[in-house]
């Protein structure tokens, strides 16, 4: 049985105010982890912490913006302070904005989704990881996305944020092989969160862009439930990707999805 298998271990998991990280927060307790939330919204990211409190588990809010190194820093000091280590890390939290051709978006909007989907798991790995490779264990989770090799119209900055972002993933699992950390990354799809409203909300009058397949998939109740990602999250994090490092895992893949299944049923 998947009950308590992460018993005793502390999680931080970034974006954790809403859609999948508020999902996978919820699984990573009930799996009976100790649960560090992080998220730009106080409101949102305390009411989920409230809310794991208040069903008997362990978690903790930080609100702040991952993209300033003091926040991070703030984060990983919560908790040691409140939990004394480290074991998981998943770096959740992401923007989609500008969705916008690279003539008319803005530099700041730009550079702030690099900093959000790419800068800040670097920093969170790096402040996280000395801690890991000194208690010889550790877990390490790119939540990333197919727009990481797919080129798409308008989203200049998180196509080239997520393939980043999938270059980091190798590059730390090769320096972090044979130590007792693993590093993966995870392709959730198409999921029913506020990005993908976000995404549905853009004019695209008198642009190349085209966001036709995102209403239509919408409509069709395609949109996996975020509770569906979580579990993939926790699978990857727990004891059951065993010696998995340096692999990317996509929501699309049945079979892997149907073992998923089976371990945490």
């Amino acid at each position: 049985m998947a009950r308590k298998k992460l018993q005793g271990q502390v999680a931080i998991l970034t974006g954790g105010g809403r859609g999948i990280g508020a999902a996978t927060a919820e699984r990573l307790a009930t799996l009976g982890a100790r649960v560090v939330l992080a998220a730009r919204s106080e409101e949102e990211v305390e009411a989920v912490a409230s809310r794991l409190r208040g069903q008997s588990m362990q978690a903790i809010a930080v609100p702040g913006d991952v993209t300033d190194p003091d926040i991070v820093e703030e984060i990983v000091e919560a908790a040691l302070d409140q939990f004394g280590r480290v074991d998981i890390l998943i770096n959740n939290a992401a923007v989609i904005w500008p969705l916008e051709e690279v003539a008319e978006a803005d530099p700041d909007e730009w550079t702030y989704d690099i900093m959000t989907n790419l800068v800040a798991p670097f920093m969170l790995a790096r402040n996280v990881l000395p801690l890991m490779l000194d208690q010889g264990y550790g877990r390490i989770l790119n939540i990333s996305s197919e727009a990481a090799f797919t080129p798409v119209s308008g989203s200049s900055a998180y196509c080239a944020a997520k393939a980043g972002l999938d270059m980091l993933t190798r590059v730390l699992a090769l320096e972090v092989a044979g130590r007792g950390v693993m590093v993966n990354t995870l392709y959730p799809g198409q999921v029913d969160t506020a990005m993908q409203e976000d995404i549905r909300s853009v004019d695209t009058t008198d642009s190349v862009l085209d966001t036709s397949w995102f209403h239509e998939i919408y409509t069709l109740g395609q949109l996996t439930p975020p509770a569906d990602i979580a579990a993939l999250a926790c699978w990857l994090v727990g004891p059951w990707s065993r010696e998995r490092n340096g692999e990317f895992f996509s929501a699309a893949d049945a079979a892997w999805v149907a073992q998923v299944q089976r371990d945490l049923a």
